[in-house]
């Protein structure tokens, strides 16, 4: 089972470009970069998938933080890289939701 935490990003970015720069300021990697299922590694089994708005949608840019451990975890993990976010690359970041 899994537990999400979704991030809500006001960013106009493509999927590749946000999941590089949330890799960045995570000092990791994206794994799976050419491919439609990329994704950020995170400790604990847990990932971050990156959804974009499709053509002709508005902002805004969707974060989920995937856990295996619990939703407590998920909210908890999602909230560091909120905050990683909005300091190191300057993301305004409306909330956080689960």
């Amino acid at each position: 089972m899994t537990f999400t935490a979704t991030i809500v990003a006001q960013v106009q970015s493509t999927k590749p470009d946000a999941l590089w720069a949330i890799a960045t300021t995570l000092s990791t990697q994206v794994q799976n970069p050419a491919g439609a299922n990329a994704f950020i590694a995170l400790p604990d089994n847990g990932r971050i998938e990156v959804e974009i708005a499709k053509f002709g949608e508005s902002l805004p840019l969707t974060i989920d933080v995937v856990d295996t451990r619990g939703q407590a975890e998920a909210r908890a993990s999602a909230q560091d890289v909120l905050d990683l976010l909005e300091q190191s690359a300057g993301w305004q970041v409306d909330h956080l939701h689960d």
